[in-house]
């Protein structure tokens, strides 16, 4: 199985990824960790760095990438078989992100100050008017060009379904048939 999940911040990308990854046993990529050097937020790989995590997480014969970032994204795409939008109204991801910013400092095992928080809901809530590839019109061009399976959900309860028919359809070698 290989998938790719797009989404804006606090769209629960992460959690679905590893939702998944419980049933269908294949790694998780997160594009959050190819973009950022270890340790936090506030320092940007190099290119080289980037093509180069790309390419060895390709290798496996499965994976479940998720995260914001489509232009890395979509050196998935090229070999994935599903690709999966969650496509959540704002208020719903600046809760979500709100929640994880006071529950820990960490997330991804990376650390998240009030001030990188505050920095992220104002780069999040404009996921829906900017037009790059990190944005909901870079997200929607991904998903209309991608040929394979394309599920879009936009609500908590689609995306929970999701996980229960990955779980019904999981086979003994821990493969489904998308789009569960």
């Amino acid at each position: 199985m290989k998938t790719v999940i797009i989404g804006n911040s606090g769209s629960g990308k992460t959690w679905l990824a590893r939702e998944l990854a419980k049933n269908l046993f294949v790694p998780v990529v997160h594009l959050d960790e190819m973009f950022w050097e270890p340790g936090g937020f506030n320092r940007k790989r190099n290119i080289e760095e980037i093509a180069s995590l790309v390419h060895k997480s390709k290798l496996s014969t499965g994976w479940i990438v998720e995260g914001l970032f489509g232009d890395l994204a979509a050196h998935y795409l090229e070999d994935a078989e599903t690709l999966v939008w969650l496509d959540f109204p704002w208020p719903v991801c600046e809760a979500r992100l709100v929640r994880r910013g006071s529950e820990s400092k960490q997330h991804m095992n990376r650390e998240q100050s009030e001030q990188g928080l505050k920095e992220l809901l104002a780069w999040a809530c404009n996921y829906y008017s900017r037009e790059d590839m990190r944005s909901r019109e870079g997200h929607k061009a991904l998903f209309i060009a991608f040929p394979g399976i394309k599920v879009r959900r936009e609500d908590e309860a689609a995306v929970v379904g999701l996980v229960k028919g990955a779980q019904q359809t999981a086979g003994a070698d821990g493969f489904a048939a998308a789009p569960w």
